[in-house]
């Protein structure tokens, strides 16, 4: 039965490794050999007050979230994440029909810089910027503020996922 058993399992690793599949995270190029990361947090080029502790957090959550990468602490991380939010801008997207000067959905987007350091050697492996956006509506009829930071978390959500994807798929 040991035989049987130890055979089956043989075919199914044979068969999965044709197929593309493997165990734990994928990793770009300059991240081949990482295992922890810590993020510091990120500086805020904006007018915006918490947009810098939102794309941290939303960096940090993504990372995590993903699993390619342990969470460590400065002193014991392979690589430190560092950047900062240099612009949000908002856009119109929709106007009013009755009135072009008002718009009904306003985009927000958000631009990011960062860079992936080495703890030991302090050299950049990798470094780029994204950009994304997050909209609300502009209709009167509910919160405007909530609804703009709730765009705002959105875009820096979507900022760190392009970060996380640029980071682990090679």
């Amino acid at each position: 039965m040991n035989k049987i058993s130890f055979v089956a399992t043989l075919l199914v690793a044979m068969v999965l490794s044709c197929c593309g599949y493997h165990l734990g995270g994928l990793r770009s190029g300059a991240m081949q050999n990482v295992q922890t990361f810590c993020v510091d947090m990120f500086e805020n080029k904006t007018t915006h007050a918490l947009v810098s502790m939102q794309m941290t957090t939303a960096l940090v959550d993504t990372l995590q979230r993903d699993g390619t990468f342990r969470l460590a602490s400065r002193s014991e991380a392979d690589v430190r994440i560092e950047g900062s939010v240099t612009n949000v801008a908002a856009s119109s997207l929709i106007t009013n029909p009755d009135d072009s000067y008002i718009s009904t959905e306003i985009g927000l987007r958000v631009i990011v810089a960062y860079k992936v350091i080495d703890c030991r050697t302090n050299k950049v492996l990798t470094y780029g910027t994204v950009s994304e956006e997050g909209s609300f509506f502009n209709d009167n009829t509910g919160n405007i503020q909530t609804a703009r930071e709730a765009a705002l978390s959105y875009a820096t959500r979507k900022a760190a996922e392009s970060i996380v994807n640029r980071l682990t798929i090679p």
